[in-house]
């Protein structure tokens, strides 16, 4: 992703058919989620994110929700992950 504001702890890569409206984010090889644009720039929760996973590869927990900017719904999945891999969030 290209930088907004502050560094991600995780590797952020464009979807090449909406390389400025969607994005996925991974842990090394692990998915974590995924932020994508809805709608227009304008509206506010525009930028939906979804999480996945969590430490247990067979674990399929989804949350999601919407951020009014792309870098909240970045920092939304990053957190998220961040609690179920520590084990805050059980999936």
């Amino acid at each position: 992703m290209p930088p907004d504001t502050a560094p991600h702890e995780y590797y952020w890569i464009s979807m090449y058919f909406s390389p400025d409206h969607d994005f996925v984010g991974y842990e090394g090889e692990r998915m974590i989620g995924r932020v994508t644009l809805e709608g227009r720039l304008e509206t506010e929760g525009a930028w939906r994110w979804s999480n996945v996973g969590g430490p247990d590869t067979n674990q399929f927990d989804v949350q999601q929700g919407y951020a009014a900017s792309k870098e909240l719904a970045v920092t939304a999945v990053e957190r998220r992950d961040q609690e179920m891999m520590d084990g805050r969030i059980s999936g």
